[in-house]
């Protein structure tokens, strides 16, 4: 296959699309450092190995097991297929033949996830019992798992969250036997997940103390950077991280392609199709559902002969869909798959050749960890980049060594959101009442929370319950919002699921949804219902939403005295969406613009803003389209955050106003997506400078005349990017830098 993959990328450069590659670079390989297996992991387990030819482990296994069984809570963050599997395994089989009281639990951030690690781990060893208890175990099989205790439970957060943490009583002889816990692709849990998840494992370790157990704690990740910090906050106990990685690589063959200033949707196409004729089996990650939806349905349109041998996958999609994907990738009778970071994951999905990344994955960590699902076990592979037209990508495009320089970012969460808070805290005093010993895990913050109602105290007055049903119901850890069914009309099929907070903006009444390369009409929103109602549609247009925003500064935490004064505070933010356009897909001509009555969305959160002064803004109105200036920025800043903030634009909101009543200036926010805010702009703030030589640097290499989806226009403007000032923008951004 190396040949094949180096003979395909002779026939690509000298093929059709031989002129949209505009960088090419290939990373040697690597042996790997062996160390013998340590002496104090069980025999039967180095038979085991032995007779799969393993006689030895990579250095970075060496270090982890050592740690490990001189009693540390550790983080593993090497690369995909690196082998940290083997680490915990090794770690907790051992310690389960050894003691046969001794209990383990694997949290994994998806139900396919613990599917993989059960077959896995009964290939391994037999004689060791584990069990899966998520939403799709049975009642049958619950009675049988709480009677009958497996040595391994394995679940993911929110099962742990809504069925087993409340009923702890009903889980007593497991959490009194509980010596590790392992928990898998810690870097997924970021933003409003990781927060609540951060949540979820102090409630844990509080059942745990109850019965007399603090639990060896084993996280694996991505490689992201400073993660024993991030781990601690995730936590709150203190972790020693493994970080170097020794295990073998083969060649990766880099290619970065560009459409230049037509649709970059063609060459994805057109790129994946050449990879399915040569044989070569192919994921392709896209950055959206969206987008994932359009490259299935077109290439359905255009390459039907194909077709059956790719599918798109996403979340969304019902179980049993998702599993038939994965079955048939795994098999080979699908050597495609369009998909979102849904398989971002360790999926076991089969052996890929190709990683095409259309459009750039938003982090460096998501982007190695895409990267690192092809090209196993010394294989050779192909990572082709695509770029979009965004500010991320065409700096990526510009500077494409930049994109092997840059460092891994760190991870934030916010276990102190003060809505996730509480909200737990409820979960957790209806669990066992909150003392004063709980403040170490749960911050200053702790008797502001409780002191409210429905927490009461005990006749005592040194610890808290929560009075009412149990909370736990009421929290989906996915999100804030509410969740919505789209059901289709007239059969009641469920098609999929989508996010409150996403719902007014993605399925308002008339708008198109994609489902499976299949198009769907939008034709009511049910609030009380929480569901959506689409019928099937065939159309040639696209939809995108208009809606207005108002926002009231609450609080100021920190500001930064500068000539354009940047501010860090707390803000409430409205938005309604008022009206929707139709779109041609073929020419994005328009075909006409549809008024809304929809409820506005309220929220409070953090956020930074900058302001001009009455003065500067005089005076820069004379050189510029003012109001069309400070939207530019607004968007560049946005555009180009995710560079050195881990998040993605669609985790940011922003809006700029020419007068702002509280400031009385003009004024540019850049807040936080998600109520109570997840530290995003409290690290934007840190780093303000950074971020607007960055925003100042993309618009000012950009070759277009006016501004684009490049530099300026945002996929997300409520206001269709209406008005933008390129020139304006540079000219803003280059007074707003400190000399």
């Amino acid at each position: 296959m190396d040949e094949d993959i180096t003979r395909f990328i002779s026939v690509l450069k000298k093929s059709q699309l031989a002129d949209n590659i505009v960088y090419a670079k290939t990373m040697e390989g690597k042996e790997g450092i062996l160390y013998p297996i340590p002496s104090f992991i069980d025999a039967s387990l180095k038979k085991n190995l032995s007779e799969r030819g393993i006689e030895k482990v990579y250095s970075h296994q060496h270090e982890g097991l050592t740690l490990l069984n001189e009693g540390n809570n550790i983080i593993v963050t090497t690369p995909t297929g690196s082998g940290k599997t083997l680490i915990y395994n090794l770690s907790v089989i051992t310690r389960l033949k050894k003691d046969s009281k001794s209990k383990a639990l694997y949290i994994f951030p998806t139900k396919a996830l613990a599917q993989n690690q059960l077959k896995t781990l009964k290939e391994f060893a037999a004689d060791i019992t584990a069990e899966i208890y998520d939403g799709d175990t049975t009642q049958d099989a619950r009675k049988r798992i709480k009677n009958r205790l497996p040595d391994i439970l394995i679940t993911n957060p929110d099962m742990l969250h809504i069925g087993i943490l409340p009923f702890h009583n009903r889980w007593c002889n497991f959490f009194s036997q509980l010596n590790f816990v392992v928990i898998d692709e810690v870097h997924t849990y970021r933003g409003i997940f990781g927060s609540q998840v951060a949540h979820i494992i102090r409630r844990l370790r509080r059942i745990c103390r109850h019965y007399g157990k603090y639990p060896q704690f084993i996280l694996l990740s991505a490689t992201i950077d400073k993660p024993a910090d991030f781990a601690e906050k995730l936590t709150s106990i203190p972790f020693v991280s493994v970080e170097k990685s020794s295990s073998p690589e083969g060649r990766k063959h880099f290619i970065f392609m560009d459409a230049g200033p037509e649709s970059p949707y063609p060459l994805a196409i057109n790129t994946l199709f050449a990879n399915l004729k040569f044989g070569l089996s192919t994921i392709l990650f896209t950055q959206s559902r969206k987008a994932s939806e359009l490259l299935h349905m077109w290439i359905h349109r255009r390459i039907g002969r194909f077709d059956p041998k790719v599918s798109a996958y996403r979340a969304g999609y019902l179980a049993e869909e998702r599993h038939d994907i994965e079955k048939k990738m795994f098999s080979g009778e699908m050597k495609g798959i369009i998909s979102t970071s849904a398989l971002e994951l360790g999926i076991d999905i089969g052996s890929l050749d190709c990683c095409i990344l259309f459009g750039y994955p938003g982090s460096i960590t998501s982007t190695w960890q895409r990267i690192g699902r092809v090209g196993r076990s010394k294989k050779d592979s192909i990572i082709i980049f695509i770029g979009m037209q965004d500010a991320l990508d065409r700096y990526f495009i510009k500077n494409p060594e930049e994109f092997f320089r840059r460092k891994f970012e760190d991870v934030i969460i916010n276990p102190y959101n003060p809505i996730i808070s509480e909200a737990h805290l409820k979960c957790a005093s209806f669990e066992l009442p909150i003392e004063d010993k709980d403040a170490q895990l749960y911050g200053k913050q702790l008797m502001s929370i409780l002191e409210k109602k429905p927490f009461l105290k005990t006749p005592d007055g040194k610890k808290y319950c929560f009075i009412g049903k149990p909370p736990h119901m009421d929290i989906n850890i996915r999100t804030i919002s509410d969740i919505f069914a789209i059901v289709e009309i007239g059969t009641d099929r469920l098609i999929g699921e989508i996010d409150g907070s996403r719902v007014f903006s993605e399925c308002y009444p008339g708008s198109i949804y994609l489902h499976q390369g299949k198009q769907y009409e939008i034709l009511l929103i049910d609030i009380e219902k929480k569901c959506v109602t689409a019928k099937r549609s065939k159309v040639d247009f696209y939809t995108q939403p208009n809606w207005w925003e108002k926002i009231e500064i609450l609080e100021e935490e920190n500001k930064k005295d500068k000539e354009f004064p940047i501010r860090l505070g707390k803000i409430k933010v409205t938005t309604q969406v008022i009206s929707y356009e139709k779109r041609r897909e073929k020419d994005k001509t328009l075909i006409g613009r549809y008024q809304l009555i929809l409820p506005p969305q309220q929220f409070q959160t953090k956020s930074i803003w900058i302001e001009i002064s009455s003065g500067k803004m005089v005076d820069l109105k004379k050189k510029m389209d003012f109001q069309g200036s400070i939207h530019a920025v607004e968007h560049a800043i946005i555009g180009i955050l995710p560079l050195t903030v881990t998040c993605d634009r669609w985790d940011i909101g922003g809006y700029s106003f020419s007068f702002h009543p509280q400031t009385k200036a003009a004024t540019i926010f850049i807040y936080d997506g998600y109520p109570g805010g997840i530290g995003i702009v409290d690290t934007a703030y840190s780093r303000s400078t950074l971020i607007l030589k960055s925003a100042y640097e993309v618009i000012r290499t950009c070759k277009c005349d006016t501004g684009c989806p490049s530099c300026i226009q945002s996929p997300k403007c409520g206001n269709n990017n209406n008005p933008l000032d390129k020139k304006g923008a540079l000219l803003l951004l280059k007074q707003m830098i400190p000399n």
